[in-house]
Protein backbone atom coordinates (compact mmCIF):
# COMPACT_ATOMS: atom_id res chain seq x y z
CA UNK A 1 0.00 0.00 0.00
CA UNK A 2 1.18 3.52 -0.81
CA UNK A 3 0.83 6.47 1.56
CA UNK A 4 -1.65 8.95 0.07
CA UNK A 5 -2.17 11.59 2.75
CA UNK A 6 -3.91 12.19 6.05
CA UNK A 7 -7.53 12.92 6.87
CA UNK A 8 -7.87 14.13 10.43
CA UNK A 9 -6.44 11.44 12.69
CA UNK A 10 -6.37 8.82 9.93
CA UNK A 11 -3.68 8.01 7.40
CA UNK A 12 -4.87 6.99 3.93
CA UNK A 13 -3.13 4.28 1.91
CA UNK A 14 -3.96 3.40 -1.71
CA UNK A 15 -3.27 0.44 -3.97
CA UNK A 16 0.25 0.90 -5.42
CA UNK A 17 -1.01 0.03 -8.91
CA UNK A 18 -3.41 2.99 -8.87
CA UNK A 19 -0.72 5.41 -7.69
CA UNK A 20 1.67 4.21 -10.39
CA UNK A 21 4.34 2.85 -8.06
CA UNK A 22 3.92 -0.80 -9.12
CA UNK A 23 2.66 -2.27 -12.37
CA UNK A 24 0.58 -5.24 -11.22
CA UNK A 25 0.06 -7.88 -13.90
CA UNK A 26 -3.53 -8.40 -12.73
CA UNK A 27 -4.24 -4.67 -12.52
CA UNK A 28 -6.71 -3.33 -9.99
CA UNK A 29 -9.07 -6.29 -10.37
CA UNK A 30 -7.48 -8.01 -7.37
CA UNK A 31 -7.63 -4.95 -5.10
CA UNK A 32 -11.03 -3.41 -5.77
CA UNK A 33 -13.71 -3.01 -8.40
CA UNK A 34 -13.72 0.80 -8.11
CA UNK A 35 -11.65 3.13 -10.30
CA UNK A 36 -10.00 4.56 -7.19
CA UNK A 37 -8.60 1.18 -6.14
CA UNK A 38 -8.44 -0.25 -2.67
CA UNK A 39 -8.23 2.34 0.11
CA UNK A 40 -7.15 1.55 3.66
CA UNK A 41 -7.50 4.13 6.42
CA UNK A 42 -5.48 3.60 9.58
CA UNK A 43 -6.25 5.56 12.72
CA UNK A 44 -3.03 6.73 14.37
CA UNK A 45 -4.15 5.44 17.78
CA UNK A 46 -4.35 1.83 16.55
CA UNK A 47 -0.60 1.30 16.22
CA UNK A 48 1.17 4.36 17.59
CA UNK A 49 4.69 3.17 16.85
CA UNK A 50 3.88 2.21 13.26
CA UNK A 51 1.55 5.00 12.14
CA UNK A 52 2.04 8.63 13.12
CA UNK A 53 1.23 12.05 11.72
CA UNK A 54 3.20 13.14 9.74
CA UNK A 55 3.85 9.80 8.05
CA UNK A 56 7.49 8.73 7.80
CA UNK A 57 8.86 9.67 4.39
CA UNK A 58 6.38 12.47 3.67
CA UNK A 59 7.54 16.03 2.91
CA UNK A 60 6.40 17.30 6.31
CA UNK A 61 8.25 14.47 8.07
CA UNK A 62 11.45 15.23 6.15
CA UNK A 63 11.22 18.91 7.11
CA UNK A 64 10.74 18.06 10.78
CA UNK A 65 13.57 15.52 10.63
CA UNK A 66 15.93 18.12 9.18
CA UNK A 67 15.01 20.51 11.99
CA UNK A 68 15.61 17.75 14.53
CA UNK A 69 19.10 17.07 13.22
CA UNK A 70 19.85 20.80 13.41
CA UNK A 71 18.84 20.89 17.06
CA UNK A 72 20.87 17.76 17.80
CA UNK A 73 23.93 19.35 16.18
CA UNK A 74 23.43 22.44 18.34
CA UNK A 75 23.23 20.30 21.49
CA UNK A 76 26.40 18.47 20.45
CA UNK A 77 28.22 21.79 20.03
CA UNK A 78 27.01 23.01 23.42
CA UNK A 79 28.20 19.80 25.06
CA UNK A 80 31.52 19.57 23.26
CA UNK A 81 32.66 23.20 23.00
CA UNK A 82 30.81 24.90 25.84
CA UNK A 83 31.19 22.13 28.45
CA UNK A 84 27.45 21.78 28.95
CA UNK A 85 27.94 18.08 29.64
CA UNK A 86 30.20 18.80 32.60
CA UNK A 87 28.07 21.20 34.65
CA UNK A 88 29.00 20.93 38.33
CA UNK A 89 26.43 23.10 40.06
CA UNK A 90 23.40 22.14 42.11
CA UNK A 91 19.86 23.11 41.30
CA UNK A 92 17.82 23.25 38.15
CA UNK A 93 17.84 27.05 38.00
CA UNK A 94 21.65 27.20 38.12
CA UNK A 95 21.98 24.57 35.41
CA UNK A 96 19.39 26.42 33.28
CA UNK A 97 21.30 29.69 33.73
CA UNK A 98 24.55 27.94 32.78
CA UNK A 99 22.89 26.52 29.63
CA UNK A 100 21.47 29.92 28.64
CA UNK A 101 24.85 31.61 29.04
CA UNK A 102 26.48 28.88 26.94
CA UNK A 103 23.81 29.28 24.24
CA UNK A 104 24.34 33.06 24.15
CA UNK A 105 28.11 32.63 23.85
CA UNK A 106 27.66 30.06 21.07
CA UNK A 107 25.29 32.35 19.15
CA UNK A 108 27.61 35.35 19.62
CA UNK A 109 30.60 33.39 18.32
CA UNK A 110 28.55 32.16 15.32
CA UNK A 111 27.49 35.74 14.51
CA UNK A 112 31.06 36.98 14.87
CA UNK A 113 32.33 34.26 12.51
CA UNK A 114 29.57 35.13 10.04
CA UNK A 115 30.58 38.81 10.13
CA UNK A 116 34.28 37.95 9.65
CA UNK A 117 33.44 35.76 6.65
CA UNK A 118 31.33 38.52 5.07
CA UNK A 119 34.13 41.07 5.54
CA UNK A 120 36.57 38.66 3.88
CA UNK A 121 34.20 38.22 0.94
CA UNK A 122 33.82 41.98 0.44
CA UNK A 123 37.58 42.65 0.61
Amino acid sequence: MTYWGAEGDCLKFLCPHVTGRVDCPLGMAVCSASNYGMVVKMHIDEEVRRYAIPHRGSRTWKTLYDEQTTVERCFARLKEWMTLDGVHVRGVEKVRAHAYINAVVLMASALAMHRVNRIKQVS
